[in-house]
């Protein structure tokens, strides 16, 4: 059987959905350009296995599609895959999946399929999260705006959890650490950090 070519598998889903490279890029919280640059350009060689998991759910097709690793049928109806996004112990799409309760899952988003899993690292957000802890974000749209609460944003560091807080200036916002020891960001323009999602519920690892 003939491998399938990821940029012109996920050229096809993409039209055949009536979407646009810029809308998946935005799905994938990356910059407008990412995927076209990927399936005209050929850059990035090969999507991230954190992509693939995100996709592989978003447009309900194998991981295999995107050059990624087969996510395990459930047991029945009642499990949902879920994309673990950031740094993880694994490198393969396998490991960026993770199985969950579906039910469970609907009671807390009113859109499970935009629901994904982010780990938190460093203790910026102590003691409201640790390092290690894990938590459920709903990615987020770019026509939507924040409010007050704890969400995910991208940095050149990687993904990290921080509190926002609207200010009274139109379009600024705070981003806030729960930690005294670091650094907050006051006096923000909305569009001087990029939103990946909004927490929705927060695990903690036991002591």
């Amino acid at each position: 059987m003939a491998k399938l070519d990821p940029r012109r598998a996920l050229d096809e889903l993409i039209k055949e959905r009536g979407e646009s490279y810029s809308s998946v890029s935005r799905l994938l919280s990356r910059n407008a350009a990412y995927i076209q640059q990927f399936i005209k350009r050929g850059s990035p060689a090969r999507l991230d296995a954190s992509d693939i998991a995100q996709l592989s759910v978003h447009f309900g097709v194998p991981a295999a599609v995107f050059g990624g690793d087969e996510v395990p049928e459930s047991a029945g109806l009642s499990t949902i895959a879920i994309p673990v996004l950031g740094a993880t112990d694994a490198d393969d799409s396998l490991g960026r999946v993770r199985l969950v309760d579906e039910a469970w899952l609907r009671s807390l988003s009113h859109k499970p399929t935009g629901v994904s899993i982010v780990r938190v690292e460093g203790d910026a957000m102590y003691p409201t999260l640790r390092d290690g802890d894990e938590v459920l974000i709903q990615r987020y749209l770019a026509n939507e705006n924040p409010r007050d609460g704890l969400y995910v944003i991208r940095a050149d560091t990687g993904l990290l959890v921080r509190r926002i807080a609207l200010e009274p200036a139109r379009n600024r916002i705070a981003v806030l650490t729960d930690n005294p020891s670091y650094p907050n960001w006051d006096g923000l323009m909305r569009n001087a950090i990029q939103i990946v999602g909004r927490v929705i519920w927060i695990g903690m690892q036991l002591a």
